[in-house]
């Protein structure tokens, strides 16, 4: 009898976690496990998972959406589905589903029970009795789990001083298969009624505060003055679209900037752009960045969490200060202007993710785990 392993998520919707999630599942899956995957909000990752084959069980209060009827419903809706399962692993991914997940599991006396770290709340601007809060929702989650898998070493870094944490906490780092992309021209013909331009600046991921799309606009508002060629287009949606909308409006930059929504290709589509951006305040790792490493990019991203265990040196890409459009701007002009040294940061980029960064290294870590 195959050992079961249940996954659980909170939003189905596409992004870092969704994409780990997706992986992780079907190489389980093809690796001879059973493979359920549970989770709250509905979105692309369900869709794809039932794409792929893989079972999926939904919970409806499992949702981002916080208060106690939500918890108390989602915490038994999870201990009935591992009573009836009967899972030999558990592995939960995002804060809420991590908690919930963790604790049930230990109810229904799960064997073997992983918590991915996807990055940690508390990095986010808010209030300091809310980071507080969560900085113990945190440890109570590590302290539930059998291992807390950290996907970069600055996940790591922001936990390991816990109590009677060390030991539970392992690095495995995020992973991706460079397969082959649309080329330059079938890229842009896709994308061409969204954009049109001559140099291409590309962003990917939800339009969410985090991810700063507004330092890429006003950066760009410094560049097309003297670069008119320049466009941006952002491959993603999120509650930020109508914000960014007005943003673009009040720089002037209507006909250099596209948001075009969400792409279920995306990542097929990177060889349409010139040069990758990303500019978050935090950041676990950066999914997106290995995508752009694999389509050969040159790519300028912000010096936050994991982000400079991808690009460690000004040789695979060049980092900037956060919430800094100005040290952005510069750093895509200078890439602009020097088109061989962009060529060779995305080729150095390219290698590094490939020799660095492979989802099947991933895998087998994180299954080693499943059988300890």
């Amino acid at each position: 009898m195959a050992t079961k392993i249940i996954y659980v998520i909170t939003k189905a919707n596409w992004g870092g976690a969704q994409r780990y999630v997706y992986d992780m599942a079907v190489a389980a899956r093809d690796a001879g496990y059973e493979v359920v995957v549970v989770y709250g909000d509905e979105g692309e990752l369900a869709r794809r998972l039932s794409e792929a084959g893989v079972r999926t069980i939904r919970i409806e209060s499992l949702t981002r959406d916080t208060g106690l009827l939500h918890e108390i419903h989602s915490f038994f809706g999870l201990l009935r589905i591992l009573r009836k399962e009967r899972p030999t692993v558990v592995h939960v991914n995002s804060s809420k589903a991590g908690g919930l997940g963790c604790l049930a599991a230990r109810v229904a006396r799960v064997p073997r029970i992983i918590f991915t770290a996807h990055g940690w709340a508390f990095n986010e601007a808010r209030p300091l009795w809310q980071k507080f809060v969560i900085y113990k929702l945190v440890w109570f989650t590590v302290l539930l789990s059998h291992r807390t898998i950290c996907v970069s070493e600055a996940v790591l870094r922001d936990v390991i001083w816990m109590p009677f944490v060390r030991r539970k906490c392992v690095l495995i780092r995020n992973g991706i298969e460079c397969t082959s992309l649309f080329s330059r021209e079938e890229a842009r013909a896709a994308l061409a009624p969204h954009a049109v331009g001559q140099y291409w600046v590309g962003m990917a991921g939800e339009l969410i505060p985090t991810k700063r799309v507004e330092d890429a606009l006003r950066a760009l508002a410094f560049i097309v003055p003297k670069h008119p060629e320049a466009i941006l287009v952002v491959l993603g949606e999120g509650r930020e679209r109508e914000t960014l909308e007005k943003l673009i409006r009040e720089l002037h930059l209507r006909d250099h900037v596209s948001l075009a929504g969400f792409r279920g290709d995306a990542s097929f589509l990177l060889k349409a752009f010139d040069l990758f951006i990303h500019a978050s305040s935090s950041e676990a790792l950066g999914y997106a960045i290995l995508e752009a490493g694999c389509a050969s990019l040159p790519v300028v991203a912000t010096n936050v969490g994991g982000i400079p265990e991808i690009i460690p040196d000004d040789d695979h890409g060049l980092l900037v200060p956060p919430c800094d459009p100005q040290s952005l701007a510069l750093a895509i002009e200078s890439l602009m202007l020097d088109r061989p040294r962009a060529a060779e940061l995305g080729a150095r980029l390219r290698a590094r993710v490939q020799n660095s960064f492979s989802k099947k290294r991933m895998a087998a870590e994180t299954f080693a785990l499943y059988k300890r």
